[in-house]
């Protein structure tokens, strides 16, 4: 791979970052539900009628295209990391790239999440309807809420923190009405926290060198799967786990009372977060919010008997890119982020989540996990042999 990498220039990332998040934004709005209408323009229902016929006819090609961009942004992602340790990115670059990324993906649709029209619509209640959401059901506005034709979830009250809500009322008031813009107005809501995270990031590895930095801030910022749960999907998860990262900054910086509100909000926009709690009361060890997170995951998925999703990903992440020297553990963070974002396939190539997408599912998402396991084993073997070997060398000498 270094050797294919070694044959580009480092200007190509932002050429390659151009031509596949581009894609990746022209993709997401081949997802639109058939029962949404954007805007009224006849010339823009023709073009959204267009992409529709790719994602809902043409699924096969959908899915080959779908496939397609995940490589190239995992080619990028390895490329970014490769070039970044071989110092040809710099803090400034990094950050245009970064920006770059998020303004090309962030007015894009979101393609992979049912949730994300239901933040908008708990909003609706609340501002329009004069309802609370933990006590109506979007059915119970049938007959008179066009929305009800394209969401999902529409006989179950909010599922979502009174704090998340409170975050999207503002985006829906400068909406003034119109769909796409409270569509967009909440992506940006959403993207900010991305930013912020890479930020927190950048901040907490700033006594480490500029290859150890850029390496986690990109390990984070670039990853294919971070950028499609995030960006494209805007789900939730990443403003708690922005608030997360800023919350663990500021503890060790030793501002404690800010420390401990912004941990707070994390853990009241999504409990899982309440498994940093113990740092409060250790030294700084940037290998145990990870630690902690992943404990939080798999519990989670134990106890609840729950499926891992892509977006939970978001939730141990950032917080492996604060590991030091965490390139180390590229497979791993490889065939999880793979695993997980080919955990649509099926949906994509089937149009459903009947059989035989739930067997095909849980195969495409694991082995990709599996394989980034045994390729680290082997890289953590290889380099056990050559520095035994190094020994033994010097040792003759």
């Amino acid at each position: 791979m270094k050797k294919i990498f070694s044959i580009f220039s480092p200007r190509l990332l932002f050429i390659g970052y151009g031509i596949f998040g581009f894609l990746m934004f022209l993709y997401s709005w081949t997802q639109v539900d058939l029962g949404l209408t954007l805007i009224q323009f006849s010339f823009w229902q023709v073009i959204q009628k267009g992409f529709q016929y790719v994602g809902y006819f043409q699924r096969p090609f959908s899915t080959i295209a779908y496939i397609g961009v995940i490589i190239g942004l995992f080619f990028l992602y390895g490329y970014a990391i490769h070039c970044i340790q071989r110092k040809q990115v710099t803090i400034q670059s990094l950050r245009v790239l970064i920006f770059s990324v998020f303004f090309l993906l962030i007015f894009s649709y979101p393609a992979f999440s049912y949730d994300f029209f239901n933040y908008m619509f708990t909003a609706k209640t609340v501002l329009v309807y004069h309802k609370n959401p933990y006590e109506v059901v979007p059915l119970q506005f049938i007959g008179y809420e066009s929305w009800l034709s394209f969401m999902h979830w529409t006989h179950l009250p909010s599922a979502y923190a009174p704090l998340w809500i409170l975050f999207t009322l503002p985006a829906y008031i400068f909406g003034f009405g119109y769909f796409l813009l409270i569509l967009w107005n909440l992506k940006i809501t959403i993207g900010f926290f991305y930013l912020l995270t890479a930020w927190g990031i950048g901040e907490i590895l700033r006594d480490e060198n500029d290859v150890n930095r850029l390496s986690g801030v990109t390990l984070f910022a670039l990853n294919p799967l971070i950028l499609i749960e995030s960006l494209v999907s805007g789900h939730n998860d990443i403003v708690m786990a922005a608030c997360g990262v800023v919350s663990l900054l500021l503890l060790w910086k030793k501002r404690h009372l800010y420390s401990f509100f912004l941990f707070s909000v994390s853990v009241a926009l999504k409990e899982i977060t309440i498994m940093l709690f113990p740092l409060f009361f250790m030294r700084k060890n940037r290998w145990i919010p990870f630690t902690c997170m992943s404990i939080g995951l798999i519990a989670f998925l134990i106890f609840f008997k729950r499926e891992i999703l892509p977006w939970y990903g978001i939730w141990i992440l950032p917080f492996a890119a604060l590991i030091p020297k965490c390139k180390t553990y590229l497979p791993l963070i490889y065939g999880f982020s793979s695993g997980l974002l080919l955990y649509y396939v099926p949906f994509l190539y089937f149009g459903h989540w009947n059989d035989p997408v739930p067997i095909m599912k849980f195969w495409l998402t694991i082995l990709p996990m599996v394989l980034g396991v045994i390729f680290f084993i082997g890289k953590c073997l290889h380099a056990y042999n050559r520095e035994k070997h190094e020994q033994s060398f010097y040792t003759d000498i």
